[in-house]
């Protein structure tokens, strides 16, 4: 039984991304004293196999291309602790963590147990796109910590968390049949938080990090959304839309007040797709995009990504 923390690193079909991942933790020595868990879930792009030329030290486990986020990152975390490890961290390959980001996270973790949270940001304008969540009425308010401070939180995006054993096994795995990818890590530190554990969005552990779906941020109105975006996102099971992970969130965090507001978000989508579909997108861009804080983020998130 080995007590370093492992890394769990969920990656398909994203070879140079991955590599460059590993290579960032080993320029800055991590697997000095924690060990990267890379899970493979399908890829057909030789993933797997450049990993193991180029990074041999690091442990492969392979998936079938059904895990989706929420399955990967369970599967490395039983396994992790399986192996004894006393802390596990959360790493997306797209997620790039700054010196001693890793480190902050796990002090944070020794010192106050529970899950511990890094905020990312946009590379160039230094936005934050993912870092912690307050409960707020029938739902969540983002909310990103600032360098030098601490935020207690309700629950924390995914691509760079550390948590300790302890709350692991309390709380079990994170839920894949019903959150398969999106709502798997806001879920599971909401349950955390529920639990008693502390849930900690640390400022100075901080990330570069694009949006890999520029969809999830989209403003309907005025932003590059279709009618066939909008109804497709239902049934995507990458996207925060997806109806039946989203029913379940809402459900089980918020009641009936939950049911109220997903099926309020459902119901948007009939007269938001008249809009779509009877206004020009200029002339929709005319009327509210100066007022539209969605579009504004969509913007620059697009600007970034080039997408």
């Amino acid at each position: 039984m080995n007590p370093r923390p492992r890394i769990v690193i969920p990656v398909h079909n994203r070879r140079e991304t991955t590599l460059a991942c590993l290579g960032r933790l080993r320029e800055q020595g991590v697997p000095r004293w924690a060990d990267p868990i890379v899970v493979d879930d399908g890829s057909c792009d030789g993933t797997g196999e450049a990993v193991r030329g180029s990074f041999p030290e690091v442990e492969i486990i392979t998936g079938d291309g059904g895990l989706f986020w929420t399955g990967a990152t369970a599967l490395g975390m039983r396994h992790a602790l399986a192996g004894g490890a006393k802390a596990v961290f959360w790493l997306n390959d797209d997620t790039e963590p700054g010196p001693g980001a890793l480190e902050t996270l796990a002090r944070t973790v020794e010192r106050r147990g529970g899950a511990a949270g890094g905020v990312c940001r946009l590379p160039r304008s230094g936005m934050p796109v993912y870092a912690g969540f307050l409960r707020h009425g029938r739902g969540l308010r983002f909310v990103a910590a600032e360098p030098g401070r601490e935020q207690p939180c309700h629950a924390l995006n995914g691509n760079l968390v550390c948590l300790s054993r302890a709350a692991i096994e309390s709380a079990g795995l994170p839920d894949a049949r019903a959150f398969p990818h999106a709502f798997g890590d806001t879920d599971y530190t909401l349950r955390l938080h529920a639990s008693g554990y502390p849930v900690t969005l640390v400022g100075d552990a901080t990330a570069k990090a694009l949006p890999n779906n520029p969809g999830n941020h989209a403003s309907w109105f005025v932003g590059e959304t279709t009618a066939g975006r909008l109804w497709g996102d239902l049934g995507r099971k990458t996207s925060y839309a997806y109806l039946p992970a989203h029913w379940r969130f809402c459900t089980r965090h918020w009641g009936w007040r939950g049911a109220a507001a997903c099926g309020w978000l459902l119901a948007k989508r009939v007269p938001a797709t008249a809009v779509l579909l009877t206004i020009p997108r200029s002339w929709r861009r005319a009327l509210w995009g100066k007022r539209s804080s969605a579009w504004e983020t969509e913007r620059l998130i697009r600007e970034e990504t080039g997408r």
